[in-house]
Order: C-alpha cells, then sequence, then structure tokens
C-alpha cells in the first residue's frame, strides 16, 4: 500500500471517528435536556453500537495494514 493509500485512510478513519463521536455527544445531550421516550433510547443505544463497532473494525484494520506504527492514531487509542 502506497503511503498516500495510507495517509487517505488514515483521514477516513479519524473523520468518521470524529463524526461518530460528535453524533453520540449529541444523542447524549438530547437526553440529558429534553423529556425522552423509547424512541431515543433506541437511536442511542444504536448510535453507541455503531460507534464501538466502528472502532472495533478500524483497530483490526489498522493492526493488519501496520498503520499505528505511523503514529497518526494516537488520539484515538487513549480510551
Amino acid at each position: 500500500m502506497r503511503q498516500s493509500e495510507k495517509d487517505l485512510l488514515c483521514a477516513y478513519i479519524y473523520n468518521n471517528y470524529v463524526r461518530l463521536e460528535n453524533n453520540l455527544h449529541t444523542l447524549q445531550n438530547n437526553i440529558r435536556f429534553r423529556r425522552i421516550d423509547v424512541a431515543d433510547c433506541m437511536e442511542l443505544a444504536c448510535a453507541i453500537q455503531e460507534f464501538e463497532t466502528f472502532k472495533e473494525v478500524t483497530k483490526h484494520i489498522r493492526i493488519l495494514l501496520k498503520l499505528d506504527e505511523s503514529g497518526c492514531f494516537d488520539d484515538l487509542t487513549k480510551e
């Protein structure tokens, strides 16, 4: 895999990580600050599952492609 392709993949993973994390925070704030119903809870549960699945899949991709050696995911692995 060429370096430009690795950089593009790193950017894709990072941008989607940030997007999913922001979506999760928005849904958590909605539940915290307004009257909630079952649909809100299900939406939050799905968002949590999507975020956790994304982190797990991208972790395996990074291991297989040895992307962690480049250091572009240092801030994603602090959790």
